[in-house]
């Protein structure tokens, strides 16, 4: 039986997908030119659909839910799963994903933890899971109880 964990929006998360939805609409209305709208529409709906609705473990992974689709994380050869720190987000720049419209998620990296995938809604509940593959970060409402799922 998976355990599920719920992810809700940061109040900045809010406020910046609030404000970027505005104003791409705004831009629609104001251009009137169909390849911005096309672009705003898509930037909305993509952004929207790939956001971490939630996370659940079942047997050793991490299933990551999106609308458009889930995103399997295996837990094999785990090395190490705790609480993120202000340490572990040095030096962090994105590469590829949000930077927080609708969360933070797709591919980082900082200077110690190296390239890794985001799938965050809530910074101040930012959990790291490093596997001999990859590291990845989430941010369940209960860190607890994700952590010792995690690691059970």
């Amino acid at each position: 039986m998976p355990t599920v964990f719920t992810a809700s929006y940061d109040g900045t998360t809010k406020v910046l997908s609030v404000v970027v939805c505005l104003g791409l609409c705004a831009a629609v209305l104001l251009v009137h030119n169909l390849f911005v709208t096309f672009t705003s529409v898509a930037v909305i709906v993509l952004g929207y659909a790939y956001s971490p609705r939630s996370y659940s473990i079942s047997g050793r992974e991490i299933i990551v839910k999106r609308l458009i689709g889930s995103v399997r994380v295996p837990l094999d050869r785990l090395k190490e799963a705790r609480l993120v720190t202000p340490d572990d987000l040095r030096g962090g720049i994105r590469l590829w994903g949000s930077g927080g419209m609708f969360g933070y998620y797709g591919l980082f990296r900082t200077t110690k933890l190296g390239n890794c995938r985001w799938y965050v809604t809530n910074r101040r509940n930012m959990v790291v899971v490093v596997t001999e593959s990859k590291t990845t970060l989430y941010s369940p409402d209960d860190t607890e109880g994700f952590l010792a799922a995690v690691e059970g």
